[in-house]
């Protein structure tokens, strides 16, 4: 692949690609911020990569809810995602969607797509969702291997079309690792088959029910062919690839000559705790949904006060990571993946272990694990 190819592909996409989404490309963004809510553990498939199942099962109240919302709000023009577990499994969820769509906010749902018939659909487009994320980890049985369930990969695509038949947009979440990193190109040509805008391509974080499978993790070596095998794609295909919880994909890009580093746009790299916040069912709230260190719970003070105060998102937004993620040339628009830091290293601002720019360390190494 030339440079000029990518670039040419980039520049072309670049209006639909980095609106609202110009802090980075490689984490999950949204200026001015990015704050997503998991209303329930609660879920009807078993994913064997759950980042959510050794949390609390306990969960906030409607009013509580609209309680985050209203201070969510004060932010400014943010995203405002439902997740959860599956989120479609809380009765209330068509009044917390028309609440927070009551306000000036992107309104986004993450959900494993199995439950949407169209009536839901419906009810979710009536509500004000703006879009639905949906997990395919591989076609057909790869996808039910995964999620644990046999026919989720015909629910979830009956899903998608329920929303597409009611103008309900979608988008694509892709769990990557070495199990099913083969699916990966059937994968992206579904979603380019079904003409979907965008894919989130997301490096398996060993947390939650991942623990099991952590040898499931793509190694330094492995993470850089696929850096490689995205860059490649990216010019054949319309979907946006969009890896996630790789930050050095940007700096990737920058190193290779692929982007223009004066274009004048500007990258937050990894945004957890910086402009990415997360709640989990019962409150507590986080850098990021892979990230499960707590720097405070809405029920003990409010929403602002946590991002405001606590000294773990001040610590994230001043950048304050050790080893070679302090001293890479690419800390600032990049900084190191923090959830697959503390997953392998039980420190959010130690080093991430499978980055092999800036300073030079990790080059030529990780071809094992």
């Amino acid at each position: 692949m030339s440079a000029g190819e990518l670039r040419n592909w980039i520049e072309k996409h670049k209006d639909e690609t980095f609106a609202n989404d110009a802090v980075g490309t490689g984490c999950f963004s949204y200026l001015p911020g990015e704050v997503v809510w998991a209303v329930t553990k609660r879920c009807n498939l078993k994913c064997k990569h759950c980042s959510i199942a050794e949390v609390s099962g306990e969960e906030l109240t409607t009013e509580e809810g609209f309680g985050i919302i209203e201070e969510a709000a004060k932010l400014g023009h943010v995203k405002f995602a439902f997740t959860g577990g599956e989120p479609l499994l809380r009765d209330d969820i068509y009044d917390l969607i028309e609440y927070a769509s009551s306000f000036d906010m992107q309104v986004v749902m993450a959900t494993n797509g199995t439950l949407i018939t169209k009536e839901v659909a419906v009810e979710l487009k009536k509500a004000g969702l703006e879009r639905a994320a949906m997990s395919i980890d591989g076609i057909g049985n790869a996808h039910d291997d995964l999620r644990g369930v046999n026919g989720a990969f015909e629910d979830v695509l009956r899903g998608m079309k329920a929303c597409g038949d009611v103008g309900l947009a979608t988008q694509l979440f892709t769990m990557v690792t070495r199990d099913n990193y083969s699916e990966l190109p059937k994968i992206i040509k579904l979603a380019d088959d079904l003409s979907l805008w965008r894919i989130y391509l997301i490096y398996l974080i060993a947390v939650g029910r991942g623990k099991a499978i952590s040898e499931a993790c793509l190694s330094m070596a492995e993470n850089m062919k696929f850096f490689d095998y995205v860059a490649d794609k990216q010019k054949e295909v319309n979907v946006w690839l969009k890896p996630i919880c790789n930050p050095q994909y940007w700096a990737y890009l920058l190193d290779k000559g692929l982007v223009d580093g004066e274009d004048g746009i500007e990258f937050t790299g990894c945004t957890a705790g910086i402009t990415r916040f997360h709640i989990f069912p019962n409150g507590d709230v986080t850098p990021c949904a892979y990230l499960p260190a707590k720097a405070g719970n809405i029920r003990e003070d409010s929403f602002l006060d946590i991002v405001r105060d606590s000294e773990m998102f001040k610590a994230l937004r001043a950048r304050k990571v050790k080893g070679h993620c302090a001293t890479c040339k690419y800390k600032q628009i990049c900084g190191g993946c923090r959830s697959r830091a503390y997953a392998t290293s039980g420190d959010y601002l130690a080093e991430d272990p499978v980055c092999w720019l800036g300073d030079g360390k990790g080059k030529g190494e990780g071809e094992g694990r």
